[in-house]
């Protein structure tokens, strides 16, 4: 009964960070494209500083929304296991990179890894085609992959200080609690 418990929970988990992801990868992209198109109307600027733009959003936005969604869960749940967290982090990304693999990379599935790395290989020479055309598969699945490892950086440390600080907030309350 205890395994399938568990097995449950993971299940539960695994689903959560794939809603994780691709709410984080979704939200941030309306982010960007809200903030591309101002940038754009005021100021007028070459592709390749859109994409450095786009870039600092996405890296800076999708591990934020993950975080602070890492730091509730933990919240809420008072714990935080390397071990779970990280199982069920790994089946969520197995099937988001098969979604990101499936839509080429784009922005609302992948976050910054298309840009990023279409940077790393056209540099400055970057433009709208050489983004998906120049840039090599295996050089996306290498930068799908470091963004994954942060990604999940973020998750488990704003878990674990999430579950460190409900903790100390039942210690506070009991202690107020013997007092009176």
């Amino acid at each position: 009964m205890r395994l399938i418990a568990k097995l449950k929970t993971f299940a539960a988990s695994t689903g959560l960070y794939i809603c994780y992801l691709l709410g984080a990868c979704i939200l941030t992209m309306l982010v960007e494209a809200m903030l591309v198109f101002f940038i754009d109307h005021i100021v007028l600027l070459s592709y390749p500083v859109l994409t450095v733009i786009r870039i600092v959003i996405y890296s800076l936005g999708v591990p934020a929304i993950i975080g602070v969604l890492g730091y509730y869960e933990g919240y809420r749940e008072a714990e935080c296991s390397l071990g779970e967290t990280a199982g069920s982090f790994f089946l969520a990304l197995i099937v988001h990179i098969l979604f990101a693999m499936l839509f080429k990379f784009q922005g609302f599935i992948s976050g910054a890894v298309r840009f990023t790395a279409g940077f790393i290989h056209n540099q400055w020479n970057i433009t709208q085609q050489t983004l998906v055309e120049n840039t090599p598969y295996s050089l996306f699945l290498i930068v799908f992959l470091a963004y994954s490892i942060l990604y999940f950086a973020v998750l488990f440390l704003c878990k674990y200080f999430g579950s460190r600080k409900r903790i100390c907030d039942r210690a506070e309350l009991r202690r107020n609690e013997t007092e009176d």
